[in-house]
């Protein structure tokens, strides 16, 4: 049986749709098989080492503890020296200590919550006879009253308390006020401890209360 003319252009059509169809299909192969192997490349190869978009795992690091430093402690020695109110006294080597005025005052109030009342006002006076500038930013000025109970005196922050600077030339002296709320009815001396090196014993200037 013969085909007709209409039936071959048919079939020719056919079979071009079905070529096109293939080679659609192989396209789409190709494609998604190249996206497989990219894919897999990231995931490590044969010897597992990662690829350059991976992360890596960070890895545990260990330092030294560096050893503390040695430092020397400081002890302040206990021989106190105990001399009368009016009198001058070597503090550290080359430098005298004296306590130029003492009065009673009425101190206080000047910090809010601080009470005011009868207090005691030392001045203290410090003169450098040696070649060299002294120390004196961390000195400091305390005082007991009550004789031997030797009781605190609490610093207040009276009007006209100063400090000494924080050095003093060689040759140089300098005067510090310091004022102390002191009862005005316990009996016994006062005494005024001048400290002004950790390394050196403090001058304790002993007398009655003004």
């Amino acid at each position: 049986m013969t085909e007709s003319l209409e039936d071959s252009p048919r079939r020719m059509g056919w079979r071009s749709w079905a070529l096109v169809g293939l080679i659609a299909v192989l396209l789409i192969g190709g494609i998604v098989w190249g996206v497989l192997a990219n894919s897999g490349s990231g995931q490590g190869g044969p010897n597992g080492s990662p690829s350059s978009g991976a992360t890596p795992t960070p890895q545990a690091t260990e330092f030294e503890t560096p050893s503390p430093g040695a430092t020397d402690g400081v002890a302040k020695p206990d021989e106190d020296e105990e001399v009368p109110l009016d009198e001058p006294a070597p503090a550290v080597e080359g430098v005298v200590a004296e306590v130029t005025a003492i009065e009673s005052v009425t101190a206080g109030n000047d910090i809010p919550g601080e009470p005011s009342g009868p207090a005691v006002q030392v001045t203290v006076r410090l003169t450098n006879g040696s070649d060299e500038p002294v120390d004196t930013a961390g000195a400091n000025v305390t005082m007991t009253y009550g004789g031997d109970e030797r009781l605190p005196a609490a610093g207040v922050s009276g009007e006209g308390a100063t400090v000494w600077p924080a050095s003093i030339p060689a040759g140089g002296q300098a005067d510090a006020v310091f004022q102390f709320a002191v009862p005005s009815s316990p009996e016994g001396d006062v005494r005024v401890i001048v400290d002004i090196l950790a390394a050196a014993p403090n001058v304790v200037f002993v007398g009655p209360r003004p």
